[in-house]
């Protein structure tokens, strides 16, 4: 019997080995572009990085690029309580975030809905978006898409 345990502990670690060495271990897609749906797991300062409130589900969503030259896309998403929208475009690894008028002018910051809930619900969602619309660049790495201010983070995973 004891032999059985440890010939099955032994199996089970040589596959968790296995499983982690050929990326198992990711949050998602590794092969995930930047399009698509992200969930936000944490947000704040480099080695301060908090965790949404568990109930407060936070997405991103952004859509294909308009041309590869352009790389011009949509921004949707929630922030907690309040959904937002704008647009993005990326160069290299250079990220922002604005919106238009009439498809003209650029602006700073996202658009977004203005329903009040929670306070502490509400703290959560402005820091967020500060953080979104003053977004400089991005890196994506095994389904995990980080986007910097420079000063602070949104870590993301791939949703789909």
């Amino acid at each position: 019997m004891r032999l059985m345990v440890l010939v099955g502990l032994s199996a089970l670690a040589v596959g968790l080995v296995i499983g982690i060495a050929i990326g198992i271990d990711s949050w998602g897609s590794p092969s995930a572009g930047l399009e698509g749906t992200w969930m936000l797991k944490y947000y704040g300062e480099p080695g301060k990085l908090r965790m949404p409130y568990p109930w407060s589900e936070i997405t991103l969503t952004l859509s294909a690029c308009a041309t590869a030259e352009q790389k011009i896309g949509d921004i949707t998403g929630c922030a907690g309580v309040n959904s937002y929208y704008g647009n993005y475009e990326v160069n290299g690894n250079k990220f922002i975030t604005y919106y238009t008028e009439n498809g003209e002018e650029k602006y700073t910051g996202l658009i977004r809905t203005e329903m009040a809930g929670p306070a502490h619900l509400m703290a959560q969602e402005h820091r967020y978006l500060d953080i979104l619309t003053s977004a400089q660049t991005y890196q994506i790495t095994n389904g995990r898409l980080d986007i910097s201010s420079g000063e602070e983070l949104l870590v993301f995973r791939w949703k789909g």
